[in-house]
């Protein structure tokens, strides 16, 4: 049931600060769902990106799991340094917190928040590109951006969002919840993208990267057929020789080649 408690009549009220593109959930179902999709136990370890004000960080607690918070908003400090006193709390911009100053993961690491729109797809890159290997993330999102990461082939949402995500976890969409969900209430509805991050070698990883690198170009131009943009743009390559060989019809546009085809098509097997 959503819980409407009127913040305005709270002492412990705090004004979202449009800056860090905050609005804070007033609806018990989200951090059930992203608990429930975590599947938390003792033996893991919790990374929560932007608790602000613990809605989901008290659920989170009761799990058993050793708990970290990253939050930017100094006016926490206080709530969440006397509410959770025995989780660990880095302050500052997670983006901005250099890899070899991030916490040391001792067990199998499960990543969740809610997080704000603009930092939503950062994070998430972050995550895939540079690790540190979590076994599921959970995140609550702008719904457009949790269905381009989540969308296949042939589907107006796919794109190199789509690849990116593809290429290093397996995506799942849970439900969507509408602006009511929030206060103060933001332009969209959120949806929740859940993450299985892919075991991947070094090698791998790279050849992915690389691979990236010419699917980003593609898909400046995704109305027009890729064959041709690509014999223009890289022509010391037969590219009609390769899309023969992956089954590629050669009027496909970028959004009609799977993940797995575009993974050979710009990085293949040696």
């Amino acid at each position: 049931m959503m819980n409407k408690t009127r913040h305005t009549n709270n002492p412990d009220f705090l004004k979202a600060k449009k800056s860090l593109g905050q609005n804070f959930c007033i609806d018990d179902r989200i951090p059930e769902e992203i608990i429930e999709k975590l599947a938390a136990t003792t033996e893991h370890q919790i990374w929560e990106i932007g608790p602000g004000k613990g809605a989901l960080t008290e659920r989170l607690s009761k799990t058993g799991a050793k708990l970290h918070l990253f939050e930017i908003d100094e006016r926490m400090r206080e709530t969440l340094e006397n509410n959770f006193k025995t989780a660990q709390i880095t302050w500052g911009d997670f983006l901005e917190i250099k890899t070899e100053n991030l916490p040391a993961v001792t067990a199998p690491l499960l990543v969740c928040g809610n997080l704000p729109y603009y930092c939503g797809t950062p994070i998430i890159k972050r995550f895939l590109e540079n690790g540190p290997h979590a076994e599921r993330i959970v995140f609550l999102l702008q719904q457009e951006v949790a269905q381009k990461a989540a969308a296949t082939h042939n589907t107006g949402d796919y794109g190199y969002l789509s690849v990116h995500t593809a290429f290093f976890a397996k995506a799942s969409l849970g439900r969507t919840y509408p602006p009511s969900s929030f206060v103060p209430q933001p332009r969209v509805h959120s949806t929740i993208l859940q993450l299985e991050p892919l075991i991947l070698t070094a090698h791998e990883r790279e050849r992915r990267m690389q691979a990236l690198k010419k699917i980003s170009y593609i898909f400046t131009q995704r109305r027009k057929m890729a064959l041709p943009l690509l014999k223009k743009q890289f022509n010391d390559i037969c590219w009609a020789d390769r899309f023969a060989g992956l089954g590629i019809d050669e009027k496909a546009r970028p959004e009609n080649i799977s993940p797995s085809q575009m993974l050979e098509l710009f990085a293949p097997e040696s």
